[in-house]
């Protein structure tokens, strides 16, 4: 288990009454999330195994992509450009190595799922609420997936690293004076 800190109350308010901004923000993170995937197959070349998982997972995040869009289009809002709230930027800034970036990327997938959870409970919309429960397994496996991915090329245990880059990414996530997205805001 990925030791996330909970999403505040405000955020799931805040959320409920930007879902359109929010939904373009899911969407841009999916896209994203494979990218990442893409960029650590580069990293890792020289392991077949890692390189496999890592495809799998990009395909995986691509399909969720284009889910997003399609939810968007059945609710007439557009996909377009988004400026960047930084959130992954800042904490991929806090990896001390190649190897930490997985972690990273573990703790992004776990906000992610820990943010479908609250999404799911509370969106009153029927599509949407269903969209977000058909996700969180697949978030939860990712994040788990890449802590799993360094303990094949790092080896040994996490958590204390874990833990420590969990603090700063509920630093990330709840900075003041963010717009409302999957990764901040509220």
């Amino acid at each position: 288990m990925i030791p996330i800190r909970p999403t505040r109350a405000s955020w799931v308010q805040s959320a409920l009454g930007a879902l359109p901004q929010v939904l373009v923000d899911h969407a841009h993170c999916e896209r994203k999330a494979a990218s990442t995937a893409l960029k650590l197959m580069g990293r890792y070349s020289e392991r077949p195994r890692l390189q496999a998982q890592l495809s799998r997972l990009a395909r995986e995040e691509l399909v969720h992509f284009e889910r997003v869009l399609r939810e968007m289009e059945q609710r007439g809002i557009a996909f377009g450009p988004q400026s960047s709230g930084r959130y992954a930027a800042l904490l991929f800034e806090q990896a001390k190595d190649a190897g930490e970036e997985l972690l990273c990327s573990a703790l992004i997938e776990a906000r992610s799922h820990e943010r479908f959870v609250q999404l799911a409970k509370a969106v009153p919309d029927v599509g949407l609420r269903a969209l977000y429960e058909d996700l969180l397994e697949a978030e939860e496996r990712h994040g788990n997936l890449y802590v799993e991915l360094w303990q094949e090329t790092v080896g040994g245990d996490p958590t204390a690293r874990l833990e420590a880059l969990c603090a700063a990414e509920d630093e990330i996530v709840h900075r003041a004076k963010q717009p409302t997205r999957m990764h901040s805001g509220g």
